[in-house]
């Protein structure tokens, strides 16, 4: 297998757990954090230095418009931010989302992947959508469901909202539920993979969405309590993961957990089966030779420099 070289811009709190990590066969990777506001020559000394064959950019929107043309690397943006087309309702959130998106500059990249086929239509009246692909998760979160003996450790990772609490705040009042407001680290995420049992996910708002903290949660065994995902991307409510819509429905859960810890014990086996579907060292080998047949099928989007 020829060797290829792929680079991972984005905010590292955020993406580094979406990227390839190192030492998959056939692959050298670089992880370079960028976010809004940084200097945008800190993208190019790191983008040179590594040398990638493809270059993946989160929320390429933060890219500064013009930067990357005239790199020989396939340039792709995976937008990764909930957009108006998710919903047919209005959402401060969502419009909110969509000012920022207006920032990106389609000469930055070749191509452009979705992370739900609920944000197309939005992204598309900027640039053309060549993919939707959910955001991958790295093989070093995978672990194998453990019996729980005792009483279930609970987390929700995720910024508070009206929306979040008015789900979680019985949950907090009645049962040791963890809640981290703010962006967790690659390494930290680890951690919380190996100590805890079960994972909330819930919407930033009362709009549909599909978020990777649910498919994070299944890598790592934990059994997952999520509002409706919309598309469900694959995954089955009541199979995959346990489906909850309202504060009484959280309540019940956690209280069958608490009373018989293990009783959803096959759930978590079947989640976590479910996510190899998302493992990074599955995902990104295949994307990166359809990207590479696909570019030079219709060629690339941006003017390239002459490779080295």
């Amino acid at each position: 297998m020829e060797q290829r070289t792929l680079a991972f811009v984005g905010q590292e709190i955020y993406f580094a757990p979406c990227a390839l990590d190192p030492g998959v066969a056939g692959f050298d990777t670089t992880f370079i954090d960028f976010r809004a506001g940084d200097d945008p020559e800190k993208i190019l000394v790191a983008l040179d230095a590594a040398a990638p064959d493809v270059a993946f950019f989160f929320k390429p929107e933060v890219v500064p418009a013009a930067l990357l043309q005239r790199r020989s690397f396939v340039s792709v943006g995976w937008a990764t931010e909930p957009l108006p087309s998710l919903s047919p309702d209005e959402h401060l959130d969502l419009n909110s989302r969509r000012s920022a998106l207006s920032r990106l500059d389609p000469a930055n990249f070749d191509r452009l992947i979705a992370y739900t086929p609920g944000i197309v239509a939005s992204l598309e009246e900027i640039m053309t959508v060549w993919r939707c692909v959910p955001l991958p998760v790295g093989d070093r979160y995978y672990r194998t469901p453990r019996r729980i003996y005792g009483r279930p450790r609970v987390i929700f990772i995720g910024r508070s909202t009206d929306h979040r609490e008015s789900l979680l705040i019985d949950a907090k009042h009645r049962y040791d539920l963890t809640h981290i407001a703010h962006g967790v680290g690659p390494v930290e995420l680890e951690r919380i993979a190996d100590s805890y049992h079960v994972g909330i996910n819930l919407h930033n708002e009362a709009y549909p969405n599909f978020e990777n903290r649910v498919t994070i949660h299944m890598a790592a065994g934990h059994l997952v309590l999520s509002e409706p995902l919309t598309p469900t991307m694959g995954l089955e409510p009541g199979i995959d993961f346990l489906q909850v819509q309202s504060s009484v429905e959280m309540m019940r859960r956690l209280a069958e957990l608490m009373q018989s810890p293990d009783i959803y014990h096959r759930v978590r086996v079947r989640g976590r089966e479910k996510a190899e579907l998302f493992r990074a060292s599955r995902v990104y080998p295949a994307l990166v030779a359809d990207l590479e047949r696909d570019v030079a099928v219709f060629g690339a989007e941006r003017p390239l420099a002459r490779p080295h």
